[in-house]
């Protein structure tokens, strides 16, 4: 049996590994932003606010999310440095003003020290911290500062050699030295297909189709089977080269943009990408952002009728979302969310965000339920036999619940479903303080998405310093709460505004109903 200092490691390290992976399921992803970028978004929020772009109230509740993320965490310091940094979100941090000037050092000194301060908190004890949030505040801090999450994926396994307490803060020092080194500058290839002329010359980065065969053959890369008559050299500083790649994807996009506005003409961009001294072809597809509605393949619908409804209409606005540019796809994704659940404000609260939330929170039990059972069959035994006979999935979710509240054993294959049994044996135990929590960070999420889609649509700011990391955690929980909208609507004719309402209901009266199933 593991010892309790094993079983948190174990616990830890499944949870990054989850936060890591581009196949975790939304239930399992990180929906969060870490405590540094935060207090960076709030940097440029007081400016958006000094410019009329967002309202004082915006900043307002993002200093409040700052603020309970700073709380318990050992990387924004000691006490005395954690009271300053509330005493100063609770200002009005002006624009320039001294709470302004004081929020951006303080956000420099942590962004240093952040993951150091973890090391040697996990050194001394662990009895004050809870796995999740360890894991949740590690992993966040490598992804805010630009790490892809197939390189964090790959160099984490590269770490874990062996299992202890001592192993878990070795890692985190370790992450330390790596995001302590600065962004290196990596030159990236594209080649065209297809590329309209300038009035005149093509940049001084362009190389023509001889030079690029002559490049790819000298690097080992077998050129006969690509057709290019040309391509650019792109310069981009980056922290791996998975996110150099990336990086070109968005300049790629810009030129594409400007090409179609300036020609009236297509850029036909070839499928793969090349980076000097790396051995392998990437791939400049840009990654789906996990928005799913497997709703629309349920219930038949991936052909829409001839008479299209309000649900339809939001999922043509929320295709941007899964794999556009980031401007595109905050407006995209917000466009979709406030058609169904309404544009209204109520003080501070973004209502269609926040029954958004609402909606997710009670799907999350069924979503993480449900694949567990799944995983519990496959270990064998009484239980296994029990799920089998079930003829649905919301009968296996309760066959399950069943079997965790009388203790019995599971057999789970691995770390991850451990740590997902014990977050649903916490949800069990406490189901409205669990669900109401996982309602508020969601609804943070939602949030935070409403900002940047203001910032790009109302202040043209596509280089916001949290957008990419606000569509990296919301855009899955966006599929998840537009999942359920779209079954309740196709198979039940259930209006959007009416679930939201149900929803609500049933997370107030969750200690009585059960979690199984909430939105019925």
């Amino acid at each position: 049996m593991p010892s309790v200092h094993e079983s948190f490691f174990d616990h830890v390290i499944a949870r990054l590994f989850d936060f890591f992976s581009s196949a975790t399921p939304w239930h399992r992803g990180l929906w969060d932003l870490g405590i540094v970028l935060t207090l960076k978004e709030i940097l440029e929020a007081s400016e958006a606010v000094d410019a009329g772009i967002l309202s004082e109230g915006a900043l307002k509740n993002l200093a409040s999310t700052a603020m309970a993320l700073a709380g318990p965490d050992p990387g924004a310091g000691g006490d005395r440095q954690k009271k300053h940094l509330q005493e100063t979100l609770r200002t009005s941090l002006r624009y320039k003003s001294v709470d302004y000037l004081v929020i951006r050092q303080m956000a420099e000194e942590i962004e240093e020290n952040y993951l150091g301060r973890w090391s040697a908190a996990l050194t001394r004890e662990t009895d004050s911290f809870r796995p999740e949030r360890t894991a949740r505040s590690i992993a966040s801090h490598l992804l805010d500062g630009g790490f892809s999450s197939d390189f964090l994926h790959r160099w984490l396994s590269s770490k874990v050699r062996r299992k202890g307490l001592s192993e878990l803060a070795s890692i985190v020092t370790a992450a330390q030295m790596l995001i302590s080194e600065k962004a290196r500058s990596y030159r990236v290839m594209v080649a065209f297909q297809g590329a309209p002329q300038n009035r005149s010359e093509l940049p001084q980065n362009w190389v023509n189709a001889t030079q690029v065969a002559l490049w790819l053959r000298a690097n080992a890369f077998d050129p006969s089977g690509i057709s290019q008559n040309g391509g650019l050299w792109l310069e981009l500083n980056a922290r791996d080269p998975i996110s150099a790649v990336e990086a070109a994807v968005e300049v790629i996009d810009r030129i594409t943009a400007r090409i179609a506005v300036g020609r009236n003409a297509q850029l036909k961009v070839l499928q793969h990408a090349w980076i000097d001294g790396q051995k392998r072809a990437f791939s400049l597809h840009r990654r789906r952002r996990g928005v799913e509605i497997h709703a629309l393949y349920r219930e038949n619908r991936l052909y829409p009728a001839e008479e299209t409804s309000i649900v339809d209409a939001a999922i043509e606005l929320l295709a941007p979302l899964a794999n556009s540019s980031p401007s595109a796809a905050v407006a995209g994704g917000w466009a979709a969310i406030e058609a169904l659940l309404g544009p209204h404000m109520e003080g501070e609260k973004v209502l269609a965000g926040d029954r958004m939330a609402t909606i997710v929170a009670c799907s999350f039990p069924r979503a993480e339920l449900t694949p567990l059972s799944y995983t519990a069959e496959e270990g064998g035994g009484a239980l296994a036999e029990r799920l089998r006979q079930c003829t649905a999935n919301r009968d296996r979710a309760a066959c399950l619940v069943a079997a965790i509240k009388s203790g019995e054993y599971f057999n789970l294959p691995n770390y991850s479903d451990v740590a997902a049994l014990s977050r649903i044996r916490d949800l069990l135990a406490r189901p409205y303080a669990k669900l109401h929590d996982i309602e508020s960070h969601v609804a943070s999420a939602f949030r935070r998405l409403y900002r940047q889609r203001n910032l790009v649509l109302h202040g043209g700011k596509t280089d916001g310093v949290a957008l990419r990391a606000s569509l990296r955690t919301t855009a899955p929980l966006v599929g998840a709460g537009m999942d359920r909208l779209a079954h309740a609507w196709f198979a039940e004719k259930v209006p959007p505004l009416e679930l939201a309402a149900r929803a609500r209901i049933r997370l107030e009266l969750c200690e009585g109903t059960g979690c199984v199933d909430l939105l019925g």
